[in-house]
This record gives structure tokens, C-alpha cells and sequence, in this order.
């Protein structure tokens, strides 16, 4: 996989998710994908798209302001700050700055997102 697949990945899931876009982010996800929250809470694949499709999480738009990629043994870790307005568990809109680490590699031949971290900023 070359760098610019991987950061292509992380623009995909982005989208993906301001989109809510479950049946694209099920084709970009390892899995045995997890996300862990800025709360610490980690989170399988299934119960995070499973909230997406049933209105829990809501993601309205993700806007990127800095990404990189930096070569490992198995892939690539992608590093990216997104602004990302959400209304979680009915919440109401807010705006957060996110710091996501995100780990891509190639599984039977597809480059898939392995997992997410995400972090406040």
C-alpha cells in the first residue's frame, strides 16, 4: 500500500462518517475494527455502525485540518485532526476537535482501517 492510499483511507472513513454512511464504512473497516472514543470507551465495529444506523451516533460534517502518514512494519498509522460536529445519544450539535491515530494495513489483499483512536484536542 502506498502513502497515499492510506491518508485516501482516512478521507474515505471521514466522509463516511459526516455522511453516516454505514453500508461505505462497513467496507472500509477490518473486522475486527474498534474505536476508542475521546471518552476511553472502546467501542466493536458492530456496536459503532449499529449506533450510526439507529440515530445514536450522529454525525453531521468533518472537516480536516491536518493529516499524516507514517510508514510501519505492517501498513501505515495515519494521524489526523478533524473538526467534527456530532449530536451524540441526542446531545444536541456540538463541535469537537478530534485527534484520530488510525493504523491501516492490507488483509487478504483489501487495505482496510484496522482501527481508531480518537483524542481531544
Amino acid at each position: 500500500m502506498k502513502k497515499e492510499q492510506a491518508l485516501d483511507l482516512y478521507r474515505q472513513f471521514n466522509i463516511a462518517m459526516a455522511a453516516d454512511d454505514v453500508a461505505a464504512l462497513e467496507k472500509l473497516l477490518a473486522p475486527g475494527f474498534s474505536l476508542t472514543h475521546m471518552t476511553g470507551y472502546v467501542q466493536s465495529r458492530a456496536e459503532w455502525l449499529g449506533q450510526i444506523k439507529d440515530g445514536q451516533m450522529h454525525y453531521f460534517s468533518s472537516r480536516e485540518e491536518s493529516v499524516v502518514a507514517t510508514a510501519t512494519a505492517d501498513g501505515w498509522q495515519v494521524t489526523g485532526r478533524n473538526r467534527v460536529l456530532a449530536d451524540i445519544n441526542g446531545s444536541g450539535k456540538h463541535e469537537w476537535g478530534l485527534n484520530t491515530v488510525m493504523p491501516v494495513g492490507e488483509i487478504n489483499g483489501e487495505r482496510l482501517i484496522l482501527k481508531a483512536v480518537v483524542t481531544p484536542y
